[in-house]
């Protein structure tokens, strides 16, 4: 039977990844995050990653986000220069960000030089047409309340996006709660993290005062169902999210811990997730399964327009559009996204 193909005429955006860990799918399966990293995803960094590492493997991964339609994505990682040659090679748009953590890593000694790296960077592409950076501290239990400070006054100094995992399994929540005597994103919000420049990366442990506090600031959930599901960390409240008025959008995360980047495949795990655990088969809709992988994407990630259209053009054309339910029947393959 002939594939049905299906012209697309939004770009896909992939609003949370790290590119090169394509090197690393099927690495570690059947675990915990904490143990997936810890034991299995750092130590292979440590002996593997280089500045060649990164940009072959960003190259195998831009390769793959292309077919499947994606035409922008948001990186966090190491050696992140070589992430921006490989994308300019491949003419792929990118918002790049050294993963920065209080201990050495496979790009520096010292969070001190991680943020010298991501200084340098931030000058050497503001005026790129293709390549944005961001400030990218890891997580809050990876990088120290002073460094985590030190991050976001860059990223009010550039106006850059500040790009950070958090709430995204019950230990984090657990730890964060035990030390500091608040939830992850109470504890964010204390240190003046969240704003209209936040990307934050999984955002599945929150609390309903979590949610108003993400809505308040007008932070930005990159929701990543499959990753999520695979690593048993758990399924972000999209729906209340989404109710709250929360821009939430999608990643696929590192191919490492959901083996596919495939965005349209998120975006109808991600819908399809929410109508099973909340028993409503019309909570959420493919079409804002699309409006979250492209102009809820572009919004996260500061971007006004794209390929010569306005994204709010771009979101009144797909909110005027009645019937997306193709979403359900269509792989990302099937796709001929039109830019």
């Amino acid at each position: 039977m002939a594939s049905i193909k299906k012209k697309f005429p939004y770009p896909l955006v992939n609003a949370h990844t790290h590119a090169a860990m394509v090197a690393f799918r099927g690495l570690a399966e059947d675990l915990p995050l904490h143990d997936w990293l810890e034991k299995h995803i750092w130590p292979m960094e440590r002996e593997k990653v280089s500045p060649a590492f990164v940009y072959e493997n960003t190259k195998r991964a831009i390769a793959e986000m292309k077919k499947n339609g994606i035409c922008f994505f948001a990186e966090m990682y190491f050696f992140e220069d070589e992430v921006a040659r490989a994308a300019k090679e491949m003419n792929m748009s990118v918002l790049i960000g050294e993963g920065l953590i209080d201990f050495p890593s496979p790009s520096y000694k010292t969070f001190e030089e991680g943020l010298e790296i991501t200084e340098g960077l931030l000058e050497k592409y503001k005026d790129d047409e293709l390549v944005n950076v961001s400030v990218s501290p890891h997580s809050i239990y990876t990088v120290s309340e002073n460094n985590l400070a030190k991050a976001k006054e860059l990223t009010r100094k550039y106006g850059a996006i500040f790009h950070i995992h958090l709430a995204e399994t019950k230990k984090e929540f657990d730890d964060c709660k035990e030390k500091n005597g608040l939830t992850p994103v109470e504890y964010a919000d204390q240190l003046g993290l969240l704003d209209e420049k936040a990307l934050l990366a999984h955002c599945v442990w929150l609390t309903d005062k979590d949610i108003e506090i993400l809505a308040r600031t007008k932070a930005n959930v990159v929701h990543c169902p499959m990753s999520n599901l695979k690593l048993g960390s758990g399924i972000a409240p999209v729906k209340k999210l989404i109710e709250a008025g929360v821009n939430v959008c999608l990643g696929t995360d590192g191919a490492a811990s959901s083996n596919r980047l495939d965005i349209w495949e998120a975006g109808k795990i991600a819908v399809l997730l929410q109508k099973g655990i909340g028993g409503d088969p019309a909570c959420l809709s493919a079409k804002i399964a699309v409006k979250m992988m492209t102009v809820n994407g572009f919004k996260a990630l500061g971007i006004k327009e794209f390929s010569g259209k306005s994204i709010s053009q771009m979101e009144k054309e797909i909110d005027a559009e009645e019937n997306f339910n193709y979403l359900y029947e269509l792989q990302a393959e099937d796709l001929i996204v039109e830019v």
